[in-house]
């Protein structure tokens, strides 16, 4: 079984829209040419499960990348990272200026700020939200791995959401700690695609690094 995860293209419009579908708008020009690119680069695989998050940006990118055909199942938790809503009717320049504060304090010192999600609460919304998910469809989380029934050996499955989120699921495939900020750096329509091997009956993600083209 493989997993793969995907974030959206560029951004066009209102951040937080949730359109229903099908969802045109939510990517600039640029963020549809660079679905687009994905999507061909991707056109051999065969989907079975697309789990998206809600927001629009990533919805769109979904249906581009996967086609608007695709069984795509839209999973809240896989939303990005959430400011304060007590910070929503602050002026701009509040905001700026929290944001380039937290910019410079040490990462250690940023597992929750007033800006909005902690670090453990963006956690413990993304991962079981995720991990029941793949257990609805037949991918069984167990004994740090996966349980994969038979008939989804070769099943591939895709995640499609946004640099933070996809962060968040990517540190726990891989069995990192928690921390603050990502280790990882998912370009716009960038992708990870992790391939679930067997070890004595349980299955563990390996992340697959390509050579250069």
């Amino acid at each position: 079984m493989k997993l793969m995860l995907i974030r959206h293209g560029e951004m066009h419009g209102d951040p937080w829209c949730r359109p229903s579908r099908p969802v045109t708008g939510c990517l600039s020009e640029r963020g549809v040419a660079q679905a687009r690119a994905t999507a061909q680069a991707l056109s051999s695989r065969r989907w079975h499960q697309v789990f998206a998050s809600p927001l629009g940006r990533a919805l769109q990118t979904a249906e581009i990348v996967c086609g608007a055909e695709a069984p795509i199942t839209i999973l809240d938790c896989l939303e990005e990272w959430k400011p304060n809503p007590q910070l929503a009717k602050a002026p701009s320049t509040v905001w700026e200026e929290m944001m380039r504060r937290d910019a410079e304090r040490p990462i250690d010192m940023l597992w929750q700020t007033d800006a909005g999600e902690g670090t453990y609460t963006f956690f413990a919304r993304v991962v079981p939200g995720v991990l029941q998910a793949l257990d609805g469809i037949g991918c069984h989380p167990r004994n740090g791995g996966f349980v994969v029934e038979p008939e989804l050996a070769e099943a591939q499955v895709a995640f499609v959401a946004h640099g933070g989120s996809l962060g968040v699921l990517l540190t726990h495939l891989l069995g990192m700690r928690p921390c603050p900020g990502s280790a990882f750096g998912f370009q716009l329509a960038g992708t990870a695609d992790l391939v679930l091997v067997p070890r004595a009956g349980v299955c563990h993600p390996q992340l697959q690094l390509p050579a250069p083209a």
